[in-house]
């Protein structure tokens, strides 16, 4: 005979930016309560910037909590790549393909390459993949924009 198998709860990782009533204050317990989050959790999230404020017992106003979020999903959602820059998955910024020493490999469909260039930061492979036109466009744009190697 075996236990019942009770079904998990899903895990959310992006919570709801309108959870949180505008004008009201909130105790970290409340928070937890509300979100349904760990004591570390909250934690992490005043690390990464959720604003308090801190009278005998730290407050949170529903306001800054909704905006906290907010931000968070439109950060998750990521923006559009611009056209010629590389996601780099090590310091989550972008990086050009018209500066610096890049490396064009094609990819495993045909006409499709792999464009990858290595971050300044962390030393990590950023990578973007391209059609057979915009390796050209890269490339004139490079021979068009010098970048550093200019003269003095």
């Amino acid at each position: 005979m075996s236990a019942p198998i009770t079904p998990r709860k899903k895990r959310r990782n992006l919570q709801s930016d309108r959870k949180a009533k505008c004008h009201q204050l909130y105790s970290s317990d409340d928070v937890i309560k509300l979100y349904e989050i760990s004591r570390n959790t909250l934690t992490n999230w005043i690390a990464e910037g959720l604003p308090f404020v801190d009278a005998e017992m730290r407050l949170f106003r529903g306001k800054d909590l909704n905006h906290f979020h907010a931000r968070r999903r439109e950060r998750a959602s990521g923006a559009p790549l611009a056209p010629f820059m590389a996601n780099c998955f090590g310091c989550k910024g972008h990086h050009s393909l018209i500066d610096g020493d890049i490396s064009i490999d094609p990819g495993r469909t045909p006409g499709m390459f792999r464009a990858s260039v290595i971050c300044p930061h962390t030393g990590v492979q950023a990578n973007r993949y391209v059609c057979s036109e915009e390796v050209d466009t890269i490339w004139k744009l490079r021979e068009a924009n010098p970048g550093r190697e200019t003269r003095d």
